[in-house]
């Protein structure tokens, strides 16, 4: 128990400031991150059954996903289209290449650029991206809550649809892509409403999976929100203390504290989110 104290409550074997908020232990907790996410990287790089990205995520579901919120506004449905999943997949091995996160190369290649090399001659095209999500309906829901995004799914000028799903380091850290890729091929007439009638899906069947474990995005955002709720919870506890006991002790240190949490506090809601482009 008095470790507990001395750890996480005001107390004179800590100088009435909880060890973990002291300068030095929030090098200590930064320095643990650090390592938490090394070791996290290094595990789901051996062994992937344990720890894996993209498990859930199959682009038959995308498709899926994407068509049933076409239906509910009177669109009729994508289709799955080789050539257009050849260029996502072009896309997102280029992004991992080349290291960055766009829909124009750091050389200055624009999306249209993949789907004409992978032979799909277009009249319309569209792409949305998606990175750092683990389950298919919090990409697509993610990508209806966008204007930009949402336009691209329930448009009416897309007739086919191509999707690809990959692992890879960005930026110093694994992660997974989805890159949604759109087209109406020269020649086809943009898609018309079709109110009520219903969607099928010509895709390929989604093969049974061995799931690891769990993933890393899930893991280091339970890591990442019980440190927020931790720190949260210390300083709390250390302004009620000090306020009962008529402390005044407002100085650059505290606010530093502050400063890291609201830092954890962006990186947690950063991965529970993830990111779209």
């Amino acid at each position: 128990m008095s470790v507990i104290t001395h750890l996480f409550l005001p107390h004179h074997t800590n100088n009435q400031r909880a060890k973990i908020l002291h300068p030095s232990s929030l090098l200590v907790v930064l320095s643990l991150v650090l390592v938490f996410q090394m070791a996290v990287g290094k595990i789901s790089y051996r062994y992937p059954r344990i720890l894996g990205y993209a498990s859930v995520i199959q682009p038959v579901q995308i498709l899926t996903l994407t068509n049933q919120q076409r239906q509910s506004q009177g669109l009729p449905a994508l289709e799955l289209d080789p050539q257009l999943s050849a260029a996502a997949a072009r896309k997102a091995a280029d992004m991992f290449a080349r290291d960055y996160w766009s829909h124009v190369s750091p050389a200055g290649t624009q999306p249209w650029t993949f789907i004409t090399a992978a032979g799909y001659s277009y009249r319309y095209a569209g792409e949305n991206l998606a990175r750092d999500f683990s389950d298919p309906d919090s990409v697509v829901q993610a990508w209806m809550n966008s204007p930009s995004h949402r336009e691209n799914m329930l448009s009416n000028r897309y007739r086919d649809m191509g999707v690809a799903v990959a692992d890879g380091n960005l930026g110093g850290r694994e992660t997974t892509l989805v890159v949604q890729m759109f087209g109406t091929r020269l020649g086809q007439a943009p898609a018309t409403a079709a109110v009520g009638s219903a969607f099928t899906v010509k895709a390929q069947e989604v093969l049974p999976t061995s799931a690891p474990v769990t993933s890393p995005f899930t893991l280091t955002k339970i890591f990442s929100v019980s440190l927020l709720v931790l720190f949260a919870a210390v300083l709390l506890l250390d302004v009620v203390i000090v306020n009962r006991r008529r402390l005044v002790r407002w100085t650059s240190k505290s606010f530093a504290h502050f400063i890291f949490l609201a830092v954890v506090a962006l990186a947690a809601i950063t991965l529970i989110r993830g990111q779209i482009i």
